[in-house]
């Protein structure tokens, strides 16, 4: 069953001995939690990227306008070569590079384009800008690393689940949490703090022993045919 919020906060207060002690009021325990999962992301991100590998497809109508699209709230970076037009084609599909936004008002005329209008994205204040503008409308895809959302603080959110890639390590985000709680009460820290170590160790060892090791990306099939 998925942990919700409220269960990660009274594993906290449990873990810390404060759950009769009003010295933490609830808005800082939620926000400790988004703490303590930031840091168990950038933990498991290290490790394993790809688990927070996600594709978003979206539409553009094209023209003034109609070239951009929103990054998504959990979007944290774009996998390189990370937009697709066509996505859904196996014969037509294929990446965009990105633009220097001194090109942005070219048009696909630069050498530096190709010899067509060849299609290319930049990331602008937030969103995916597509260029040409007036050859931009069709399907396209995205393909970023995600991270966690941070919950609200005003306990709107108490019901909601942990996302399923951090439910293995629950207990990181209980310990690492517990400990701000007992600095807070000016308790003595230690024995969490040496959890909190055997803890990381674990999730360390685990990624050690089952990751595959990172390979060369051969863009330009030098090393052979390209995929059918």
């Amino acid at each position: 069953m998925a942990t919700t919020l409220a269960q990660l906060m009274t594993d906290a207060k449990d873990r810390a001995d404060l759950l009769n002690n009003a010295i933490v009021a609830d808005p800082t325990w939620r926000r400790w939690i988004n703490q303590a999962t930031e840091n168990l992301y950038r933990l498991l991100t290290v490790k394993d990227p790809a688990r927070f590998y996600k594709a978003a497809p979206f539409t553009l109508a094209g023209g003034t306008g109609g070239n951009t699209v929103a990054l998504a709230s959990d979007f944290r970076q774009l996998l390189p070569g990370g937009v697709t037009k066509d996505p859904g084609s196996q014969s037509m599909r294929r990446s965009l590079r990105r633009f220097n936004f001194a090109e942005r008002d070219a048009q696909g005329r630069l050498p530096a384009w190709g010899t067509v209008r060849e299609l290319a994205y930049d990331i602008q204040a937030g969103n995916i800008v597509i260029e040409p503008a007036v050859v931009s409308a069709g399907n396209y895809a995205y393909y970023y690393v995600a991270g966690p959302v941070p919950w609200l603080t005003d306990g709107s959110q108490d019901n909601t689940a942990i996302a399923s890639v951090f439910e293995p390590y629950v207990d990181f985000i209980g310990t690492h949490t517990a400990i701000k709680g007992l600095t807070k009460d000016e308790s003595d820290t230690a024995d969490l703090r040496a959890d909190l170590a055997l803890i990381v160790e674990s999730i360390q060892a685990e990624f050690n022993s089952v990751s595959d090791p990172s390979t060369i990306t051969d863009v330009y099939a030098t090393g052979g045919g390209i995929w059918p």
